[in-house]
């Protein structure tokens, strides 16, 4: 149990390294990807880049705290200690829904809505690279949190039998 919980934990960080890196290298070349689709106004399209390329920021620097946030619950969790136990449980839990709910509203959010005015051309490698890291997180807590959260009964529970 101990070392497939920190092997999900590793996959976990892993996952949110990768997609840390690529959000990342996202924001810092979006405005050579941007494309300005026709608009009444004209402060649509460079609000709307300006915009994406903020959140692409915030997010990769949420993800490499969060990264970073599993990978001290992890290393206290190797040591043995009850506290890094449930460090790493209440860590992964969170990180699994927070990844979860995130990707689902993203990819909601791309297939409604009405046609933006920045249109972003990021590279199919790139966009892919990313969905990898997210999916990679999303296994690793997934593990992690089916690890850590299998109760069994404790040999003395079950002596007065």
């Amino acid at each position: 149990m101990r070392t497939s919980a920190l092997r999900g934990a590793w996959l976990l960080v892993l996952g949110l390294a990768v997609l840390s890196g690529t959000l990342y290298y996202d924001q810092a070349n979006i405005a050579g990807w941007t494309r300005y689709e026709a608009s009444s106004n004209a402060m649509n399209g460079p609000a709307e880049a300006l915009t994406a390329q903020i959140f692409t920021l915030i997010g990769a620097f949420a993800a490499a705290a969060v990264a970073s946030l599993v990978l001290v619950c992890a290393l206290l969790f190797a040591t043995g200690r009850r506290l890094g136990h449930w460090a790493l449980r209440l860590t992964a839990v969170l990180a699994f829904v927070l990844i979860a709910l995130v990707a689902v509203v993203v990819t909601v959010g791309s297939l409604t809505g009405e046609a933006p005015t920045a249109v972003i051309d990021t590279p199919i490698g790139l966009l892919l690279a990313e969905w990898a890291g997210v999916v990679i997180a999303l296994l690793g807590a997934g593990i992690t949190t089916a690890t850590l959260w299998q109760f069994t009964p404790e040999a003395s529970a079950t002596a007065w039998r």
